[in-house]
């Protein structure tokens, strides 16, 4: 009985059947045209990958609510409640459940930057880093800020931006009357109460 193919993955055009869709979570991409990354693992995938193309089922973790798309996401993260992590650094001891992971760590302990950008000659670590620094060099760069033309390179980065431009202050202190636009903000601030929990 031949194999039915239902759709070609759009990162290495490998032809693959309805039972294989998560193969796009675990392949590797070989071109800067990726801008998007996986939300578990941060694998860059090409333009056109959609969440929804991934293995139907979920993952949930019967530790907490976190939910994974993949049964190796929530193997990786099964180490973090047993704290017993078949990876770990050999430089600063920070254990990982998958090997994927432990590579991405390592150029932290390094001053090398072999991903280069071609037009503004700025360097880095991680190949994913530079595929986020491509955007803005776009000039249809979605996540350029509407307000002040400021181009960012990743939705979070934007959001982060956006906060600049507005009088909002989510974050409350717990303990005292102090409110932040950002989250870091209140984290770094709840430190002179001598409590970075809340």
């Amino acid at each position: 009985m031949d194999k039915v193919t239902s759709y070609v993955c759009d990162v290495c055009k490998k032809k693959l059947s309805s039972r294989q869709t998560r193969h796009k979570i675990y392949c590797r991409v070989s071109s800067l045209e990726s801008s998007f990354l996986c939300a578990e693992c941060s694998t860059p995938f090409s333009m056109g990958y959609e969440v929804s193309d991934r293995e139907q089922s979920s993952y949930a973790c019967e530790e907490c609510d976190k939910v994974f798309y993949s049964k190796l996401g929530l193997k990786c993260h099964s180490y973090e409640h047993s704290n017993a992590w078949p990876y770990q650094c050999k430089q600063c001891g920070k254990g990982f459940g998958c090997k994927f992971l432990l590579k991405r760590h390592m150029p932290k302990h390094s001053d090398e930057r072999h991903y280069k950008c071609d037009i503004c000659h700025s360097t880095f670590k991680h190949k994913t880093h530079l595929i986020s620094h491509m955007n803005i060099h776009d000039e249809q760069n979605p996540f350029r800020c509407q307000q002040c033309n400021k181009n960012c390179d990743s939705k979070n980065r934007l959001e982060l931006h956006m906060t600049k431009h507005s009088d909002e202050r989510p974050y409350t202190c717990s303990k005292c009357p102090s409110k932040f636009k950002q989250k870091d903000h209140l984290t770094r601030h709840m430190k002179i109460h001598g409590n970075i929990s809340f």
